[in-house]
């Protein structure tokens, strides 16, 4: 009887830690490449260095105007605030650290999932758009994962969640080969998906896996497509503090858009990576 015991107590740690390893590796991952990220900017900010960042970058560019356009869902269209949400406050700032017209052109579209945005950049308008950019701001996937949980009933929707994310991971790398393809010049920034779900639900594990899960596939999909850089907005939208930046169920208000486009700021102020 011992012997099965013991067995039967090593097949349980095997599946403990696998399950451990399934739950905790998107984050590991994502937490090296901040890691990363965060090394090249203790970098940049000593003395000697003399990289210049994102920002410095726009501010060197030809012209006396910087093109913006930003894709993506709602959060980019800037549901929830009353100043035209993050992507124009942040717009707004860059214009004033760069001293240029930055020129929004804001294609957001409420409800779009990655498909319908990889539908959207395949018309000729939108490839046009794309080529004048020097700065091109993406929020999506928040409602492919939506989709998933409006499946009907739990099982189904873990029966489909591999071919969900599958999906969303095949549509994030073609869209970013067509910008690439149109455009290999312009600075792409992909904003984070946040957890808008309260830390007292009893399904916030299970929100908190899937949303690593997506952003890790975008944080690799712009590493390989520099220059590019990733918002962290996860890391000020917290959500044991959602009731001060919730607007609804999903979006933020006024002071989340707010701590987003902070971030943005913030984020572009890191040295400029070429490919």
């Amino acid at each position: 009887m011992k012997k099965w015991l013991w067995l039967a107590l090593i097949l349980l740690g095997l599946i403990v830690v696998s399950v451990g390893g399934w739950y905790y590796y998107p984050q590991f991952k994502i937490d090296r490449l901040k890691a990363q990220n965060a090394a090249i900017q203790d970098s940049a900010d000593k003395p000697e260095s003399h990289n210049v960042s994102y920002i410095g970058h726009l501010r060197n560019l030809p012209g006396k105007a910087i093109h913006h356009l930003a894709l993506g869902d709602s959060v980019i269209q800037g549901r929830g605030s009353t100043e035209g949400g993050f992507i124009k406050i942040a717009n707004d700032e860059i214009s004033s650290l760069t001293g240029k017209k930055a020129i929004l052109d804001n294609q957001g579209i409420s409800g779009a999932t990655s498909g319908d945005l990889l539908r959207f950049l395949s018309t000729p308008d939108m490839k046009e758009r794309i080529h004048s950019a020097d700065l091109i701001t993406i929020n999506i996937g928040g409602n492919d994962l939506v989709t998933l949980a409006l499946k009907e009933g739990p099982v189904k929707a873990l029966q489909d969640y591999a071919n969900v994310k599958s999906s969303y991971q095949n549509n994030l790398v073609e869209i970013f080969s067509i910008i690439r393809k149109e455009n290999p010049d312009a600075i792409l920034v992909y904003n984070e998906l946040y957890n808008a779900v309260d830390s007292e639900e009893t399904f916030f594990p299970a929100t908190r896996k899937l949303l690593n899960d997506w952003n890790l596939i975008a944080y690799e999909t712009t590493a390989n497509n520099k220059p590019s850089i990733v918002i962290p907005s996860s890391e000020v939208l917290k959500p044991e503090n959602r009731k001060e930046w919730i607007y609804d169920a999903i979006h933020p208000n006024d002071k989340g858009h707010e701590m987003i486009a902070k971030q943005m700021i913030k984020t572009l102020e890191a040295p400029y990576q070429q490919k």
